[in-house]
């Protein structure tokens, strides 16, 4: 019997209940079953001993750069008043994100780091506790004027009474928020549910319980080829949205979201016929959903032109879609990796890290694959150092 299996039998019973799931609600109950969902049991991580690697498991580089773009939103939107500056990490995984941008704004930023309170949005018991020793190893707690972890929802009703001033960061969050699951059959868009027959799991096609996602797909200038499958990521969208009832009318700041995406443009070319979501299970891709679901993760590449349309509408600046490459180049990649390239002792520990460092930009890989999406207020997203292209 495998971690997942407890979770597979209570889907079952749910399906049996109901007939068939939407398969936003399967995906939902097999990631984040408060009790056996894949990121809420006991043993959850990434890297090494987990089913994929995230970039803060490369190097603690990762995290350094992304707080100098977080220490520059804040400079940029600073008002004389000595007030909070608030981080928020949605989808805070291991802890090890915010246990290097932490630790890199007590050195490069200490006054900043002293009024920072960072919160972690996180909802298992399981890793909360694995991010807080992460960051109590890593000695964080010391260095910010305070460390907490909230839901969103209590992030929204804490801060949202006051001017919010701060930086929301998501790095790999929205890929992994349930999706809805479209399929274009004899004209007519169809939505995938999942069935059960109580040992394994069966896909049916049924009419839309909703018209928003035929208007999503409107609204974006898409029409699907016959039998072409693809996402919507509807709940991805209300969260973004939501970003707007955080900062309110006055608040400043911006936001980092780092993720597997592209534009509607590329994903919804019918060169993706059967979409992209995909599954990871101990480092391998794993294209069904259903055979190990529980015991794997799952994850559906991000529209960012759906999610900056939606940043605007919720009264954001809004940066050029840039590659991790380029982001992370640009405020100083670069020059970290000359550094390590001009020490005297190039053993193999200086080798890892650098080959660790060029994994974090290569071509057709992370560098690539991911995008970063900067979102501002009362300042100039385009402006931001990590929206420049450093090439120019």
């Amino acid at each position: 019997m495998t971690a997942g299996a407890p979770l597979r039998a209570l889907v079952h019973d749910v399906i049996r209940e109901k007939g068939s799931i939407p398969f936003d609600e399967f995906m939902d109950l097999c990631l984040y079953h408060p009790v056996h969902g894949y990121y809420c049991r006991p043993g959850m991580t990434t890297g090494p001993s987990g089913d994929f690697y995230t970039s803060p498991d490369l190097h603690p580089a990762f995290g350094l750069l992304v707080g100098r773009q977080i220490a520059e939103i804040e400079e940029r939107t600073r008002t004389n008043e000595p007030v909070p500056f608030h981080i928020i990490e949605a989808g805070p995984g291991t802890g090890r994100l915010a246990r290097d941008i932490i630790a890199g704004l007590a050195e490069e930023y200490p006054a900043l780091a002293r009024r920072v309170i960072y919160t972690l949005v996180e909802i298992s018991p399981s890793l909360k506790r694995l991010q807080a020793a992460t960051i109590e190893a890593g000695g964080g707690q010391e260095s910010v004027a305070g460390l907490r972890w909230l839901s969103w929802s209590e992030v929204l009703g804490d801060l949202r009474a006051t001017a919010f001033h701060g930086c929301v960061v998501a790095n790999e969050f929205l890929d992994a928020l349930p999706v809805q699951v479209v399929e274009r059959r004899e004209a007519e868009l169809l939505e995938l549910h999942v069935a059960s027959n109580g040992v394994r799991f069966a896909e049916r096609l049924l009419p839309p319980r909703t018209p928003a996602l035929a208007e999503h797909l409107w609204r974006l200038g898409v029409e699907l080829e016959e039998g072409q499958r693809a996402e919507i990521g509807l709940n991805g969208l209300e969260w973004v949205g939501s970003l707007g009832r955080l900062f309110g009318e006055e608040g400043r700041g911006g936001a980092i979201l780092i993720d597997y995406g592209h534009t509607s443009r590329d994903l919804y070319t019918p060169s993706r016929g059967r979409g992209t979501l995909l599954s990871y299970h101990r480092h391998q891709v794993v294209d069904d959903p259903y055979t190990r679901a529980g015991d794997q993760d799952m994850t559906a590449h991000v529209d960012f032109t759906a999610v900056s349309r939606r940043a605007r509408e919720a009264g954001f600046d809004v940066a050029p879609l840039a590659t991790q490459m380029r982001f992370l180049v640009s405020l100083g990649l670069a020059e970290i990796l000359a550094d390590l390239a001009s020490r005297e002792d190039q053993g193999a520990g200086s080798i890892r890290q650098r080959m660790a460092l060029h994994g974090l930009m290569a071509p057709g890989g992370m560098g690539e694959v991911f995008k970063v999406l900067l979102l501002s207020r009362e300042t100039s997203a385009a402006g931001l150092t990590g929206a420049k292209d450093p090439f120019r």
